[in-house]
Parts: C-alpha cells; sequence; structure tokens
C-alpha cells in the first residue's frame, strides 16, 4: 500500500425519503473521488433514531475506504457530498437526507472541536459497532485499545432493530487499484 493512503471507515445514515437511495448516492460519489478508494460496505440496518428519538428510523452502513485526504480534508470533502445530496437538516440529532461520519481514520486520535477521532459514538452506538465488526472483526479502537466486541458487550442502549435485505453496491476494485 502507498503510504500516503490511510484505511478509514465511514458511517452513513439517513432516515428522510428514499434512505436507501440517499446511502447509495453517497458511496457512489465516495467512489467517485480520485482521493478515496471504497474498499468494503457493510450490511444495512434500520435503526431506532438516536438522541433525538421523535422521529423516524434510520438506515445505517459503514464503508471502508483507503484515502489520501488528511483526516480534516476527508471531513470537508464528506460534508460537500451531505450538501450534494440535499442535506438540509440543521438541528443535533435531528431527520437527514444522509449523515456521514468518519468513524475511524488508522488509529488516529484527534480531538480541536472541529474533528474528533475516534468518533465520540464509537463507545455508544450499536450501528457504529456492528458494521465495523462485520467488516473487520479484529479492529482495536485506538483511544483505550479495547476489541469493538468489547465495547458492544458493554452497551446499555441497542438501536439496531434488523438488518435490511439490501445490499450497497460498489465497483470492485481489482487489488492493484485498491493499494
Amino acid at each position: 500500500m502507498k503510504s500516503s493512503y490511510h484505511i478509514c471507515y465511514i458511517s452513513l445514515g439517513s432516515n428522510i425519503g428514499d434512505r436507501f437511495e440517499f446511502l447509495q448516492k453517497a458511496v457512489k460519489l465516495i467512489e467517485d473521488d480520485k482521493n478515496i478508494r471504497l474498499i468494503n460496505a457493510s450490511s444495512v440496518y434500520e435503526t431506532l433514531p438516536f438522541g433525538n428519538v421523535n422521529q423516524d428510523n434510520f438506515l445505517n452502513a459503514v464503508i471502508e475506504i483507503f484515502t489520501s485526504l488528511p483526516p480534516k480534508n476527508l471531513l470537508f470533502r464528506l460534508k460537500e457530498i451531505e450538501t450534494e445530496i440535499g442535506r438540509n437538516s440543521t438541528s443535533k440529532w435531528g431527520p437527514r437526507e444522509i449523515d456521514l461520519d468518519i468513524i475511524l481514520y488508522e488509529d488516529f486520535l484527534i480531538e480541536d472541536g472541529e474533528l474528533s477521532l475516534p468518533h465520540p459514538g464509537l463507545y455508544q452506538r450499536d450501528f457504529f459497532l456492528v458494521p465495523l465488526i462485520e467488516l473487520n472483526s479484529k479492529l482495536r479502537e485506538p483511544k483505550f485499545g479495547k476489541g469493538l466486541d468489547e465495547i458492544l458487550s458493554h452497551l446499555e442502549k441497542r438501536n439496531i432493530i434488523q438488518k435490511v435485505n439490501k445490499t450497497l453496491s460498489f465497483k470492485e476494485k481489482s487489488i492493484e487499484e485498491k493499494y
């Protein structure tokens, strides 16, 4: 792998309109970015809302990428993609067409007001943990070195209702294209 590429995990969520279509549009736009290689996608899960519970259920998934973008540049690109897709919501934990969050960016630890890595929700959200474990069961969070299954086992609240019978599609990359 080129040393300028970093492995990252991105959460996708939607609870307005055609939720699956919004997730798929996000995958397409991420995949089309020349600085990002989409490697894998988790199953899609229907989940109860987190935070503000007085809204429709979400569809959530996690994708695994390689990127040459530094963490903040990746964050800015994901926010651009949200805007391109038509995200209009502005309230914290409110309904949204699409929500894209960096969960893990290798073992980076960042806390600066604009970006927190790992994402603080990693320690509270089964809809982050279950798809991450599905993609890479050996992942450990970098802050405390805990395995994701250990964090999941200590969650008091679960939001996942069910796995959805739809799969996010993306272009499979050859091994040369991946690295």
